[in-house]
């Protein structure tokens, strides 16, 4: 357009001289002319005035034909239709009127009621197919769903999934509602149930617990002595309770859920107490051990049953290994031992306990955080260069000392919601990936001993505040770690060890391709120098990140690793651990409410349902926010 706009005005300077030489060649004009040229105006300004009508008057007649058409575009469908409530009429007038009510229909013989009910059911049916035809007519038409057939996410979604004796999983056992395609493509998808894979979990085996907790969940009737009863059945297996809750139930009715803690000498008397509940009410959910029927690993529900894990740590912590640099260090252990007490009394709620640095620990942070941050100029992922100068903005990064973790945590919270939780040493991968679904890390607050500052055999506050702490203010990556922290709830224990071997090769030590280039997203790369080069470089092999492959790969802990899985994106990554959870060997699925901080089981129905609506309540906003922005 620019260049356009330059050659008109350098055509409208060549014309000037030809324009003033010719204004000097006119004669002055006479009155003949002037009035000819007055003609000429008025028949020109004529015929504009008629165009403008002509204009206004197509416009009229056009919005006129568009409304005529939209309000009878579907008289033939509408007509085809016709025949159709016809039918419905005949079925509803073989029914008489003193079949329209509960007291005069008892004074009929059974015989009678049989013969209008076989009438009303003929003509019904005489309805559907009639229907059926004038949506075919039309282009509509149902999907092909059959019981027994293989499910095809294509055709149809999962609301349902079950074990089913002598049925083959992953094929449908039922269909809550037929799918519609128009003209081959698919107008509404159809609902089925999907018979589960059998779960590894024994059932009705005994076995010892040892202080594992249970958490039964169970719903009740609304009436006098309901709850009375359950806990009776419970108080007379002789068994302890530590916690019992309720909460208003999800379903249609007006229920309570109830939430019972309880730890059990063994599976069998778990396996008694369900069955003693099961007299008083039709739904016990058991969270628990394998051994106890029905039962799934017990995981979190709400923040709180967090604090659960803070004495559940394998190694580490205030005991050293003896390859570690400061197991013969008597201070260092020490000062080990007095940050792992603050960790263990740490609870839900609490900030997190400040740690007053020594100089000398400070130092070894500093040398640790130089030579890293060097290299985060041209090995670190974009994500990751894009936060780092907020933190040290915001959460006081530099190489003068430690950041707080308190600091830290406050700003991922209002970044990504994302928090930080002080742990006295490594975790199970069970606990650790299922806090990840309520965005919580935990980190630990000690460090590497001062002196191999560029050495730490274990995950370490340089570790976590410089490798993990910043991509978790990138909300993409946040979703990701989070989808692994759901799919990880309820979940076999060989299939937390494929997610833990996924977030191994993602968070720990994930690649992705930005551009033409390789960078480090993994907080084991970001937090080491040597591995950070040796990752992008030639020697390694890198693979596309496929959670299925990546899932069932070795790894080494002590050495490099040979194997790197490139991410296109964050966003990509969550999608395809999302699939690879949908087809885990799981019984229901989860969802995190940020409103209440708690995991809601999606297993049933009414549940489902609600969770459906509260996604058309956010589409409807969505919906109106973008219309506003045209």
């Amino acid at each position: 357009m620019l260049r356009n706009l330059w050659s008109v005005r350098v055509q409208s300077r060549s014309l000037m001289p030809t324009l003033h030489c010719a204004k000097r060649s006119y004669a002055t004009p006479t009155s003949e002319l002037l009035e000819e040229r007055d003609k000429k105006l008025n028949e020109l300004n004529e015929a504009v005035q008629r165009c403008m009508a002509d204009k206004k008057t197509l416009e009229e007649r056009s919005a006129k034909e568009v409304a005529t058409q939209r309000d009878y575009a579907i008289q033939k469908f509408a007509k085809d239709l016709l025949d159709t409530v016809d039918v419905l009429g005949m079925a509803k007038a073989s029914i008489p009127a003193d079949f329209h009510a509960k007291e005069s229909i008892k004074k009929h013989t059974p015989e009678e009621i049989i013969d209008k009910m076989t009438n009303l059911y003929t003509g019904m049916t005489m309805t559907e197919n009639e229907l059926l035809k004038t949506l075919k007519r039309h282009g509509l038409e149902k999907v092909d769903l059959q019981l027994g057939q293989k499910f095809d996410k294509a055709k149809a979604q999962s609301v349902l999934s079950k074990e089913i004796p002598d049925q083959p999983a992953g094929t449908i056992f039922t269909i809550n509602k037929p799918g519609y395609a128009l003209r081959n493509r698919i107008l509404r998808l159809g609902q089925v149930g999907v018979v589960a894979e059998k779960r590894t979990f024994a059932s009705h085996v005994p076995i010892k617990t040892d202080g594992s907790k249970t958490t039964l969940c169970f719903s009740i009737n609304d009436k006098v002595g309901a709850l009375e009863d359950c806990l009776a059945t419970i108080k007379a297996m002789d068994i302890s309770l530590t916690r019992i809750e309720s909460r208003p139930s999800r379903t249609e009715e007006w229920d309570y859920d109830f939430f019972v803690d309880l730890n059990a000498r063994d599976g069998t008397q778990v396996n008694k107490v369900v069955d003693g509940l099961r007299q008083h009410t039709t739904d016990v959910r058991i969270l628990g051990p394998d051994g106890v029927q029905d039962s799934v690993p017990w995981f979190p529900r709400k923040m709180s049953d967090l604090d659960t894990f803070s004495e559940k740590v394998l190694e580490m912590g205030e005991e050293l290994s003896s390859d570690h640099p400061g197991a013969n260090d008597p201070a260092y252990r020490a000062r080990r031992a007095d940050i792992t007490r603050m960790a263990k009394a740490f609870r839900t709620g609490d900030p997190v306990p400040r740690v007053d640095y020594t100089p000398e620990e400070n130092a070894a942070w500093g040398q640790v955080y130089n030579r890293l941050t060097q290299m985060y100029k041209t090995h670190a992922c974009r994500e990751h260069q894009y936060v780092f100068p907020l933190l040290e903005q915001n959460c006081g990064y530099s190489d003068k000392e430690i950041p707080q973790l308190e600091t830290v945590s406050r700003f991922l919270k209002d970044c990504t919601g994302f928090q930080i939780r002080p742990v006295m040493g490594l975790l199970t991968s069970r606990d650790f990936l299922n806090a990840f679904a309520f965005r919580v890390f935990h980190s630990t607050q000690y460090i590497r001993h001062p002196s191999k500052p560029f050495y730490t055999p274990e995950p370490d506050v340089c570790h976590e505040l410089l490798g993990h702490a910043p991509l978790f203010a990138n909300p993409d990556f946040a979703d990701f770690s989070q989808e692994i922290g759901l799919a990880s709830l309820g979940a076999s224990d060989e299939d937390v060890k494929k997610l833990a071997t996924i977030f191994w090769f993602t968070a720990e030590f994930g690649v992705c391709r930005q551009g033409d280039e390789l960078k480090a997203y993994g907080a084991g790369l970001l937090s080491s120098f040597g591995e950070l080069e040796y990752c992008l470089s030639d020697k390694p092999e890198h693979r596309p990140f496929e959670p299925e492959k990546t899932a069932i790969t070795e790894y080494p802990i002590t050495t490099f690793q040979p194997v790197y899985y490139v991410a296109d994106s964050f966003k990509d990554a969550q999608e395809k651990v999302r699939d690879f959870a949908s087809r885990m060997n799981r019984p229901f699925s989860v969802r995190y409410n940020a409103l209440t901080q708690s995991i809601e089981v999606l297993d049933s129905k009414d549940k489902v349902v609600r969770f459906a609506k509260s996604i058309r309540d956010d589409m409807k906003t969505l919906t109106t926010v973008i219309e506003s922005l045209h």
